[in-house]
């Protein structure tokens, strides 16, 4: 992450994860306002974070005027094929196609207005209606916010001066302890650690455990990190799985099929070359 100061790298000495930090501040300020301890100097800390956070994401992410509606449009009518859709990206490509046509359905994510214009999550409304699909992203994504009460919202583009993006890692009106809503790499433990942490991210996983459907795995390695992915799919061994793979040596895609084999438990595994999908179409590319 750039241009963190000395300090700010001091508190990743225990975990790689910027989520797990920030949520440790947050409640480092509660405790010293309840104690009557001066917080400033942690609040430094969380906003110095943040913002740094905030830049190097705007500065690698593609820009929403980068990517065509015809391309949003493609992976639209892909996502719609699915009964449901689980994601670990948290970049906004998914998001952007959902809403590329001015309208959301069928897709549906638990967020509702509540509290003034904010898009709330509510734990409440987890039944997913006929004809409606789904969609969780698993370890957060750009337009979702924590804030300091624990509950998770998601940013609106406010005009085309500030787009979602522009918004990612500012200050948030009326909570400035809020902050992104992402689980960044680090291991499987801590990943599940900050999941189940959080209602919305805890809801994404249980469905993922409990549904029963055939799953089809697109663009994720199911390497060590994601043990807490695996161990989600694990739960019922008769569905069937089918996992993408990029095209490389025979070698290269042995030792990967035969890692997967050894830690995925479903009675049928599939493997299959990741360009044949619809969403490994080279034309689809930024």
């Amino acid at each position: 992450m750039g241009e963190l100061g000395a300090r700010d790298r001091e508190l990743f000495a225990e975990t790689p994860n910027f989520e797990t930090v920030l949520a440790d501040l947050n409640t480092a300020i509660r405790v010293n306002e309840t104690l009557g301890v001066d917080p400033e100097p942690v609040y430094k800390r969380y906003r110095s974070i943040q913002r740094a956070l905030g830049r190097t994401i705007r500065e690698v992410h593609v820009l929403r005027g980068e990517v065509s509606r015809r391309k949003l449009e493609a992976i639209r009518d892909v996502l719609t094929r699915y009964e449901w859709i689980f994601t670990t990206s948290y970049d906004l490509l998914i998001y952007w196609a959902m809403g590329c046509r001015g309208v959301w359905t069928p897709f549906v994510d638990g967020f509702h207005a509540k509290r003034g214009d904010r898009l709330m999550f509510e734990t409440e409304s987890d039944v997913v209606h006929e004809g409606k699909i789904p969609v969780y992203f698993l370890h957060g994504a750009l337009h979702l916010v924590v804030g300091s009460s624990g509950a998770t919202w998601k940013l609106r583009g406010q005009n085309d001066l500030q787009t979602i993006l522009d918004q990612f890692g500012g200050p948030i009106a009326g909570d400035p302890q809020a902050r992104p809503l992402l689980v960044t790499e680090g291991s499987a433990r801590e990943k599940l650690r900050a999941i189940e942490g959080n209602a919305y991210l805890a809801r994404g996983l249980r469905h993922l455990r409990e549904t029963t459907l055939p799953v089809v795995v697109f663009g994720s390695r199911l390497g060590e990190s994601d043990d807490h992915l695996i161990a989600a799919l694990n739960e019922h061994p008769n569905r069937a799985v089918a996992v993408s793979m990029l095209p490389g040596t025979k070698r290269l895609l042995a030792s990967s099929q035969s890692d997967i084999y050894g830690r995925l438990e479903t009675e049928t595994l599939l493997f299959f070359d990741a360009t044949t999908h619809p969403l490994g179409d080279p034309r689809l590319r930024c």
